[in-house]
């Protein structure tokens, strides 16, 4: 994966780029991550649209300036990364298929290769030309006559199938991803392309919590993913196109600022709960040069941010209840992107959600150092997860059983595609005096939309 056991997540937000620097440690708690550097760098408005690369250039630059800042705190010359993607293109298929096992009798068991053979099949059966298969996740496998398999190694039988959920994106917008890395650095090169919300879940979801059911809630700036795990399998992907930008959007119009002004608005004074803001508290926003400062009370401002979040409750709930699982759900809702900062935003969740278990994710498995104490809020746990993935797979019944941890070499191979994949890459120039550091459906389909804020909590009046 990388030399010096150091992987690395490049996080491509709508509204920001997160890179994350981290190596796997081992110890008799199980495994952690050691942060080794972090770097956070706005992009510019419009750069990158409902998750999609919009502009290669200023996505280009904006990844290169984070990349700077990691190297910067860390002394790493970075050449491979694991990157995220997203977006209103991202489709989701379900995809059913078989194999007949080349077996000498009926009594032999399915191996890990058979399973490698029937995921590789799906990846090959490209269907859509304006499309690439990126993840295939299966769901419960059928040996012979046994249904509802959820681990098929071992099992005897001589026919295998599955069932998949099959996520696809965009062509282009692909290209344009691999084009803003290379526009940042000509030796840059992606060593795995994950979906932002799986890789989110990775940072901020436990193995418990996906074993009993949970649904990762991810707001961004433009849209609002939802994934739901059972059984420590993904079961379900949807994105609605109502974010983080309508709540900056409503405080704009509600309060008759600038956009610029709305979202410090947030980010600063932003809190979920109105009935937990005094009457009494005003805040002064110099909202344009040569004109008397507005005055908004703090309350009003709670009030718009409040009716948003219950929207975007709203919308998660009826998919969860749609699916027949609010009861399923043991491990309840996980909340993260930089909207998740908002103050009392679970409070807000679980009215809605008719007191589902709700909490805000941060990322997990961290050492406990500075680095991490950064590290360790909404606005890098894609970063985080795109780490996790350089060592852990995305699915673990698509990997080889033999676990390989960074701290004693190789760090563990990607799942996807399983095991016929080498991850053997050539090494990019670098500077003897630096390290190197490598590789790391849906209710209202026509809804998505922007946002992604994470701020500090401020709770009295203001002015700026």
């Amino acid at each position: 994966m990388m030399e010096n056991n150091i992987v690395v997540g490049v996080d491509l937000g709508s509204s920001k780029i997160a890179v994350v620097a981290a190596r796997a440690i081992r110890n008799s708690q199980g495994e952690s991550l050691e942060i080794i550097g972090f770097g956070e760098v706005p992009v510019t408005r419009g750069a990158v649209v409902n998750g999609s690369v919009e502009n290669v250039v200023q996505v280009g630059s904006a990844i290169k300036a984070a990349l700077d800042q990691v190297s910067s705190i860390s002394n790493l010359e970075i050449g491979l990364v694991n990157v995220s993607f997203g977006g209103m293109h991202v489709k989701v298929n379900q995809q059913s298929d078989g194999v007949i096992r080349p077996t000498s009798s009926a009594g032999e068991e399915v191996t890990e290769q058979d399973v490698a053979q029937l995921v590789n099949d799906i990846y090959r059966a490209k269907k859509d030309a304006n499309h690439e298969v990126m993840h295939v996740f299966p769901q419960y496998f059928t040996v012979d006559t046994s249904t509802g398999i959820r681990e098929p190694v071992g099992r005897p039988g001589i026919k295998l199938s599955a069932d998949f959920m099959v996520l696809l994106a965009n062509n282009q917008s692909i290209k344009r991803t691999k084009r803003s890395l290379s526009t940042a650095d000509s030796s840059l090169r992606t060593d795995k392309l994950i979906y932002a919300p799986v890789a989110t879940a990775m940072a901020v979801l436990t193995e418990e919590e996906k074993n009993a059911g949970i649904a990762l809630v991810d707001i961004g700036d433009h849209t609002t993913d939802l994934i739901i795990y059972q059984d420590n399998i993904i079961r379900h992907i949807a994105s609605f196109p109502v974010a983080g930008r309508h709540i900056t959007a409503d405080l704009k119009t509600g309060c008759g600022i600038q956009p610029e002004n709305a979202e410090k608005l947030k980010r600063t004074f932003g809190t979920a709960l109105a009935e937990n803001v005094p009457a009494t508290i005003e805040i002064i926003i110099n909202y344009l040069s040569g004109r008397p400062p507005r005055q908004v009370l703090k309350k009003n401002v709670a009030m718009i941010i409040e009716e948003r979040l219950k929207e975007i409750a709203a919308m998660a709930y009826a998919e969860i209840r749609r699916l027949g699982l609010v009861d399923d759900l043991i491990g309840g809702v996980v909340l993260t992107g930089g909207t998740s900062s908002i103050p009392d935003i679970e409070y807000v969740f679980r009215r809605v959600m008719n007191d589902m278990p709700v909490r805000v994710g941060f990322p997990e498995g961290l050492e406990h150092t500075p680095k991490a104490d950064v590290v360790s809020s909404p606005t890098y746990a894609t970063a985080v997860g795109l780490v996790w993935a350089g060592i852990r797979p995305l699915d673990e019944r698509l990997s080889p059983r033999k676990q390989v941890w960074a701290v004693s070499g190789r760090a563990g191979n990607g799942p996807l595609p399983p095991l016929d994949e080498s991850g053997d890459l050539v090494e990019a120039p670098r500077n003897p005096t630096r390290p190197s550091v490598g590789g790391v459906s849906t209710w209202l389909k026509g809804l998505k939309n922007p946002f992604g804020m994470n701020g500090p909590t401020n709770n009295e009046a203001g002015e700026y």
